[in-house]
């Protein structure tokens, strides 16, 4: 009778260790498919952030040559009102 008490003790310590093993496993494998997913993410942003820069940059491009162009429209009207 003396071992009855120590050995279900033991069983259940077995048990919770069990239990306990099967989510440390988990929870290694969620921090790793989180991981994955920030990484994911920080592409996609990336990605995004550039090809929106790109767009801006080309909206400025294009700005820019519309007045150069503008500019050099009224120079050249100018120069044939002159004449």
């Amino acid at each position: 009778m003396a071992e009855e008490p120590n050995n279900l003790v033991l069983k259940l310590l077995r048990e919770m260790r069990e239990i306990l093993d099967r989510h440390s496993a988990m929870h290694e494998e969620h921090q790793r498919s989180l991981a994955t997913l920030n990484k994911k993410f920080d592409e996609w942003q990336e990605t995004t952030a550039t090809g929106f820069g790109l767009a801006a940059h080309a909206n400025l491009r294009h700005d820019a040559v519309t007045e150069r162009l503008d500019d050099l429209t009224r120079r050249v009207e100018d120069l044939e009102r002159a004449r």
